[in-house]
């Protein structure tokens, strides 16, 4: 069986401008986007929650794309869609602006070492464009483990049309990740709100 045919085949799947211009964002009503779902267990909680709402999983490892929309197919979920691409890609081309009503990224990558600081999520550049995107008043939720990446995150909002609430949280998602740090006897994470209290053109 040729398995790239078959992940272009999932109706769950965005694989093509096509099937995203399927979608018809204008008419969608409320979307919600998780930027890297990993395993998706919080995707899928989330789409089941809220049968009446759109759920887009961004994801760039398409082995997790697949294994997500066999669990989506499983427990019959039809308001989920899944996009493979990098989250800085998705929101420049596809979003458009004052679209998406909510955004969370559980445990993104902290790329700890210096010299790799430049492909941290949430830079100035990319949360001007995440306001952009987000329906005034609508907020993006960050969690991470990383007492240094929740700082630099923190460095990075002025200027970026958000009010923000941050705090330490225990443990609440029941992700991958965030179990594995339970068996670590991590017991604090980083929480990060922010609400969209201004429009930024970007």
């Amino acid at each position: 069986m040729d398995t790239r045919a078959a992940f272009y085949e999932n109706p769950v799947i965005i694989a093509d401008r096509q099937a995203w211009e399927e979608i018809n964002l204008k008419d969608a009503g409320t979307i919600e986007v998780e930027i890297g779902f990993g395993s998706g267990e919080y995707l899928l909680r989330r789409a089941s929650e809220y049968p009446d709402r759109l759920f887009i999983g961004i994801e760039k490892k398409s082995g997790l794309i697949t294994e997500l929309a066999k669990k989506v197919a499983i427990h019959n979920i039809d308001n989920i869609r899944l996009l493979e691409s990098c989250a800085s890609n998705a929101f420049t081309h596809l979003f458009p602006a004052c679209s998406l009503s909510r955004a969370y990224s559980l445990f993104p990558d902290p790329w700890p070492k210096r010299r790799h600081i430049k492909y941290r999520l949430f830079s100035p550049q990319y949360l001007r464009l995440l306001n952009n995107r987000l329906i005034s008043g609508c907020e993006a939720l960050i969690v991470t483990d990383s007492k240094d990446y929740y700082n630099w995150v923190l460095k990075q909002l002025p200027g970026t049309g958000f009010e923000v609430e941050n705090s330490t949280i225990p443990a609440q998602f029941d992700t991958r990740f965030e179990r594995k740090w339970l068996e670590q006897d991590f017991r604090t994470f980083f929480r990060i709100l922010l609400r969209k209290t201004e429009h930024i053109e970007a």
